[in-house]
């Protein structure tokens, strides 16, 4: 993907943005309980099965929670793919409510938040940039959001 100076782009852990991912912390709590990372509380969220979310939110990283998310040995609750973007945007509200969190987003100014996962054409770019970047653009919401109740 060709770098701009409007773009911030993020993914892994080298990249200057990494705190925008959702792999990066903090956590926050929601249901009652800690998630360490956005991933987890995705992840889980897939679930109506109790014993799955949990074992879930209790995966050692995000990698794994991942993993465990898109393991179909438990069936995925119903309407799914209806829920994904507002149980993703839920999370990111959440995660950044906390300061630092808060902090890396606002520091993005006005630019194009960009995912830059080669694997991944819903959440973030993909390889060829073609992809919906649902993740940056739920982002640039909760920056926006953040603005307006400031």
């Amino acid at each position: 993907m060709e770098a701009s100076k409007d773009i911030v782009y993020f993914y892994t852990r080298t990249m200057p943005f990494w705190g925008l991912s959702n792999f990066s912390p903090p956590g926050f709590e929601a249901d009652g309980v800690y998630w360490p990372t956005v991933e987890h509380y995705f992840q889980a969220k897939k679930f109506l099965d109790s014993a799955t979310r949990e074992r879930i939110r209790r995966a050692a990283t995000p990698k794994l929670a991942r993993e465990l998310g898109q393991s179909r040995a438990t069936p995925l609750r119903p309407g799914w793919d209806d829920l994904r973007d507002q149980v993703m945007l839920e999370a990111l509200r959440l995660k950044f409510q906390q300061p630092a969190a808060r902090d890396v987003l606002l520091s993005t100014d006005d630019r194009l938040l960009v995912e830059a996962s080669p694997y991944d054409y819903y959440w973030a770019a993909g390889e060829d940039g073609s992809g919906l970047n649902r993740l940056g653009h739920l982002l640039m919401q909760v920056r926006t959001e953040i603005r307006s109740a400031a």
